[in-house]
């Protein structure tokens, strides 16, 4: 069976300057998650996109490093962010140093691997992290199931949809060893968006 991650990462490509276009501000509640790291520490942005929100990030004074799997949304955020560090890899398969982070951004990113990857990724996170270090999970938020669903940015194509609830996100956190600080939800927006909730949570290692 072909990657579902990697064929997302096709669809990606190909939507990229339209995504870019659409997704043009940074990310839910990203300013409940930067005010609890220490000026000038470092992000990790899985998951990273277009760039919108290493470029919030950045600006704010962070030391901030994207990755993505699609080289189109890493063309584009390169070119917006020509100063930052950018990385094509995929965030099941890490490779910096353990503590090395003091925050970690995963806006929409989780949703877009298999259920059966989320705990050892998520696991991977609080390795990277340093000791008392922040992570932001945003997910397409409902009854928890895989999806290959419409994309609505080109309706000819479907993506891979990994839908996780409130309580499955919180309790991987906990088994994990994370305290939940903080959680925020929003129903979708509009119809470029996938009619879920938007949920975000914020944790300390």
């Amino acid at each position: 069976m072909r990657d579902k991650t990697r064929l997302t990462t096709k669809v990606y490509d190909e939507i990229s300057v339209a995504y870019a276009n659409k997704f043009n501000e940074p990310s839910d509640n990203i300013d409940d998650f930067l005010k609890l790291i220490r000026n000038g520490g470092k992000i990790l942005d899985v998951g990273c996109g277009p760039g919108v929100d290493v470029a919030y990030m950045t600006s704010k004074g962070f030391d901030v490093i994207g990755i993505d799997l699609s080289e189109k949304m890493l063309d584009i955020a390169k070119k917006k962010n020509p100063n930052t560090n950018f990385e094509k890899a995929d965030i099941r398969k890490l490779n910096f140093k353990l503590n090395t982070f003091d925050g970690i951004l995963a806006s929409f990113s989780l949703i877009h691997i298999p259920k059966k990857d989320v705990n050892k990724t998520v696991d991977s996170f609080y390795k990277l992290l340093k000791p008392n270090g922040i992570i932001y999970i945003g997910i397409q938020e409902g009854k928890t199931q895989e999806l290959s669903i419409t994309e609505p940015l080109k309706p000819d194509e479907k993506i891979f949809l990994n839908i996780i609830s409130a309580n499955e996100i919180k309790e991987t956190l906990d088994k994990i060893g994370f305290i939940v600080l903080s959680e925020f939800s929003r129903p979708s927006e509009s119809k470029e968006e996938f009619d879920f909730n938007k949920f975000v949570v914020i944790a300390r290692k």
